[in-house]
């Protein structure tokens, strides 16, 4: 007898400790058990309480209320948490929730059909409660009293329960109304007040996009679980709000998001924006459902309002000290990349010749650093000036499936830029468009200096070749058959390449064009690294092809250039011109 009393003693101080982590902190009157006069605030105030008995082991606490317009009026709703502190099975305790407001007037709430009636040993259940009325008049919410209704005895007799005062977390809906809740700054950690759990969340990321549906806003949010034991993230929402309007939110993770005790993850919120909105605040929602009739209906409540940053935009840490060649610090919380080390190898801006815009190229090494096979990380690239112009990288069309261990493989990007974009360096933004799809979520950001184009000579650099030019001619290829001719390119190589790292057929080609002393392409031509007719060191000739006259023309010159194929076409950076 002892050890049950003393087992379901301390379940009863289990439930008060979780509701002073979940509850909402109002001043509370309790009914003591037994029927005696109920305990007035102070009371329960120095007392300790944290939790308000509506039986000797069911506690309850309030987790939201509400008021917002309603087609047909003013709706008022409230979710109370109950728990079941005892050993047994234990039936909800009948009660009317009723709800006053500040100009006296009281208004049962209705009950959702989805409320639990009965309790199982520690189990912790929300309640939801909903009322329409019939008034489009302003309604300012006072308190709430829990009240046993005995309809066997005439008159019928009312007991109160519980009778609490609301103060400013009530929710009244609309961007006006985040006055009334609690702020955070930008970067602040949270709770969630009137949830019951120990996960804490930290804004970690704030950028605006454009997407096909218009202009948006991308939160990113640092969960942690400070519990003991596994825990879902609930399922919440970040709005965005200006004093005007307030739009809403949507989490992109799909499904349950399930965090071990101590660890960390981000989610995200994607909030669609009308053309030129500007917003200043976040707020965090929650929303409960109540059933009746076959329909249901959502409540939304506010719960903490945070600024949003300053500038607008919030990002991971920018690496000012990068060096072109080594490891790019990776979130080390995305799951975009996986044992894979990424490093930018080139970085160039120039104009071609015949263009009328400069060219951005910028070559990635990934390299594989596990023992067994990964699949190629997708990720964008982008290039930000110092002015805040961002430009968007276009990937080669391919890219091997795998890497393996060990080994790295060479990706490109091409920039177009304008002529007037005159910055010596640039931010470079490594984005995950897969994980927020279809918003874009950047994973790592580094201060890049563009590479000066040096002329080296006869050596030129295309990681990871180096190809030394040691004789060159340029001569005309006749074949009397189909009475064609072509100029060919006669040439002996040097050619170099870096330990441990593949190339294939998606590999940049080297590309020459056969231009007159007009600056007219007269033929062109690819020769590829890879293949059976891939460039060698020695000799060898290189013929044009797409031929632009009827006849030969002397002298000429050759323009060289890497290129690689985009989804937007070829891409092109201008190496050298041989004479």
């Amino acid at each position: 007898m002892i050890n049950k009393w003393n087992k379901t003693l301390l379940a009863v101080l289990i439930g008060a400790a979780l509701f002073v982590e979940g509850g909402f902190g109002f001043g509370v009157t309790a009914l003591a058990a037994g029927g005696e006069q109920p305990q007035t605030a102070d009371t329960a105030a120095a007392a300790g309480q944290a939790s308000y008995s509506l039986t000797p082991l069911i506690q309850a606490a309030v987790q939201s209320a509400s008021v917002e317009a309603a087609p047909s009026g003013r709706r008022i709703a409230v979710t109370v948490r109950m728990y079941n502190s005892g050993t047994e099975r234990l039936r909800v305790p009948d009660f009317e929730l009723r709800a006053q407001t500040a100009d006296g007037l009281e208004y049962k709430l209705d009950a959702s059909s989805g409320n639990k009636k009965a309790l199982k040993p520690q189990e912790i259940a929300e309640m939801v409660f909903m009322s329409v009325v019939d008034s489009t008049s302003p309604l300012e919410l006072a308190g709430l009293s829990f009240v046993h209704v005995d309809e066997y005895v005439y008159p019928k007799q009312e007991t109160q329960l519980v009778s609490l005062p609301l103060g400013s977390d009530v929710w009244y809906g609309g961007a006006g109304s985040t006055d009334r809740l609690p702020t955070r700054v930008w970067g602040q950690t949270f709770a969630i007040p009137g949830l019951n759990s120990r996960l804490v969340y930290t804004p970690a990321g704030f950028s605006r996009q454009t997407t096909e549906k218009g202009p948006a806003v991308v939160v990113t949010v640092l969960a942690e679980n400070k519990g003991t034991g596994r825990e879902a993230v609930p399922d919440f929402r970040i709005d965005a709000a200006s004093d005007q309007k307030k739009y809403a939110g949507v989490r992109t993770e799909q499904g349950n998001v399930q965090l071990e005790a101590g660890e960390k993850a981000y989610i995200h919120y994607a909030v669609q924006l009308e053309a030129n909105a500007q917003v200043d605040r976040l707020i965090v929602m929650t929303t409960e459902t109540f059933a009746a009739d076959g329909q249901t209906t959502a409540i939304d409540t506010g719960k903490i309002v945070i600024a949003v940053p300053d500038g607008g935009l919030a990002e991971p840490t920018l690496d000012t000290g990068y060096s072109i060649g080594t490891p790019i610090r990776i979130d080390p919380l995305s799951k975009a990349i996986d044992h894979t080390e990424i490093s930018l190898v080139e970085l160039h801006i120039q104009q071609n010749p015949g263009d009328s815009y400069k060219t951005g190229f910028a070559k990635f090494r990934l390299t594989n650093t596990s023992d067994k096979s990964v699949p190629t990380p997708s990720f964008e690239a982008e290039l930000v000036s110092a002015g805040g112009a961002a430009y968007s990288g276009m990937r080669q069309t391919s890219v091997p499936d795998t890497l393996n261990p060990g080994l790295g493989s060479v990706i490109s990007y091409a920039y177009h830029i304008p002529l007037s974009e005159s910055s010596g360096g640039f931010v470079l933004k490594l984005l995950d468009g897969k994980t927020a799809s279809p918003y874009n979520l950047t994973i790592a950001a580094l201060q890049v200096p563009v590479q000066q184009e040096v002329d080296n000579g006869t050596t030129l650099h295309l990681y990871p070749f180096d190809m030394t030019l040691e004789d060159w001619s340029v001569g005309t290829n006749y074949v009397a058959t189909n009475t064609t001719y072509s100029y060919k390119m006669k040439v002996t190589l040097d050619l170099k390449q870096a330990d441990n790292v593949v190339v294939d057929s998606n590999f940049s080609k080297l590309h020459f064009e056969v231009v007159d002393k007009l600056g007219r392409v007269l033929g062109t031509g690819d020769s590829a690294f890879t293949g059976t007719q891939k460039l060698v060191s020695g000799s060898q000739t290189l013929a044009t092809s797409n031929i632009q006259s009827e006849q030969i023309e002397f002298p000429v010159i050759l323009n060289l250039y890497e290129q690689f194929d985009t989804a937007s076409g070829a891409a092109k950076r201008f190496l050298k011109t041989l004479q």
